[in-house]
């Protein structure tokens, strides 16, 4: 029917517009969202992802859709006091929050965080696709963890977004990659990828800012797949956490997650594959490969 709505509209306004350059590229780009938007349920999505499709020229993010996220109990724990017990060691935390940030509205300490995401390269932020409108201007804060024992801080530090450098969207995939100002992947690191599906029951773990709030990490098991998407169950997220990157067992990044699903007994949150970025993305790949060289190194 959406089809045939935008059909109807095509031959109307070539009509009335003279066959007008922009009235030809905005129906292509809102026909391409359509077929992309229909590839996969509308309920697997996020709703601000499916908001954004639908019109990419008026979406503005605002804020996480509330969903239940948290598994049961809630296990998330700050990552400067995790204790080990969530199945990976402290090592593993200790290694890889810190290639994890905060996006926020102005590179301020006192400017809200609203999303999550991962250092691949110097430059180079992985989230979501969702939490992206007209990102230039805002910033991604590193080091906003709370202090070991303590309600404290630690100081952060704020790099200013210049650009997207690719929205999924168009592709029906909830991933942004973002260029961040100076190379902050020099002193906090970069997450390595591996374009490869977990098997069931593997341990993914998360390093996220649920609700905007300081550094905090949780694990779970891997138990199906959903369209485009992996699904773990009793991994707590929360709004806010979406864009995080979900790793592996050894440290790679397999998804990025980007809904909430869990309830008191039961459900599971869910992120995209790596697989299918891989599929969209040529850097995607080419960063995979980077990275499992440096492994090896």
């Amino acid at each position: 029917m959406k089809k045939l709505v935008l059909a109807s509209l095509s031959v109307f306004l070539l009509q009335s517009c003279n066959t007008s350059n922009d009235v030809v590229s905005l129906l292509n780009e809102d026909t391409q969202n359509l077929t992309q938007l229909s590839k996969t349920s509308e309920s697997y999505h996020n709703p601000n992802f499916v908001r954004k499709m639908k019109n990419k020229k008026t979406y503005v993010f605002k804020g996480d859709v509330s969903t239940n996220s948290i598994c049961g109990k809630n296990d998330l724990q700050h990552v400067n006091d995790y204790d080990g017990t969530l199945g990976q060691p402290v090592s593993f935390v200790k290694k890889y929050k810190s290639a994890v940030g905060a996006m926020e509205y102005s590179p301020s300490d006192s400017s809200s965080k609203f999303c999550s995401g991962t250092l691949i390269d110097k430059n180079l932020f992985l989230t979501a696709s969702h939490c992206v409108d007209n990102a230039v201007g805002k910033a991604v804060a590193f080091n906003y963890e709370k202090v070991k024992g303590s309600t404290s801080l630690e100081k952060q530090e704020h790099f200013k977004i210049l650009k997207i450098v690719e929205d999924g969207d168009s592709k029906g995939l909830d991933y942004a990659i973002l260029e961040l100002e100076g190379n902050p992947g020099d002193k906090y690191g970069v997450t390595p990828i591996k374009v490869e599906m977990p098997e069931d029951n593997h341990l993914l773990t998360i390093i996220q800012h649920p609700k905007g709030q300081p550094k905090q990490v949780e694990s779970g098991p891997k138990v199906g797949v959903a369209g485009v998407y992996m699904q773990y169950a009793d991994l707590d997220t929360e709004p806010g956490s979406s864009g995080s990157g979900v790793l592996n067992k050894d440290g790679f990044l397999v998804g990025v997650h980007t809904n909430g699903g869990c309830y008191s007994s039961g459900g599971a949150n869910k992120g995209v594959l790596m697989t299918e970025i891989a599929k969209a993305s040529d850097l995607v790949k080419k960063l995979a490969v980077t990275s499992s060289l440096r492994v090896r190194k």
